[in-house]
């Protein structure tokens, strides 16, 4: 289930995040910020490729896989498995929104 999500300010400074996106060419921005709307309080998604592409990037011609292994390449997110399920984990969301 989606979620409502803020951006600060200070995201769009977010520096190492720009450098990953021009190395990759891929929307890693965007994609990092839709991941929120995507995981729960504690940063925890289902890491569906194309599900995560329809809700996050429809209209983008990107690879959803190559852009979420850019992201973890990059330290932005950890991907696991669990009972044969992957589950992506956002470890700074508490640092990018605030829970009430």
């Amino acid at each position: 289930m989606a979620r409502q999500r803020f951006i600060k300010p200070s995201f769009f400074l977010h520096g190492e995040l720009f450098d990953a996106e021009a190395a990759s060419r891929l929307p890693l921005r965007v994609a990092f910020a839709g991941l929120w709307t995507q995981a729960d309080r504690r940063g925890v998604f289902r890491c569906k490729p194309r599900e995560l592409k329809a809700a996050i990037l429809p209209h983008d011609p990107c690879d959803m896989e190559a852009v979420l292994d850019a992201l973890e390449s990059g330290g932005f997110i950890k991907t696991y498995v669990v009972d044969g399920k992957r589950y992506g984990f956002i470890p700074t969301l508490p640092t990018h929104q605030t829970f009430h």
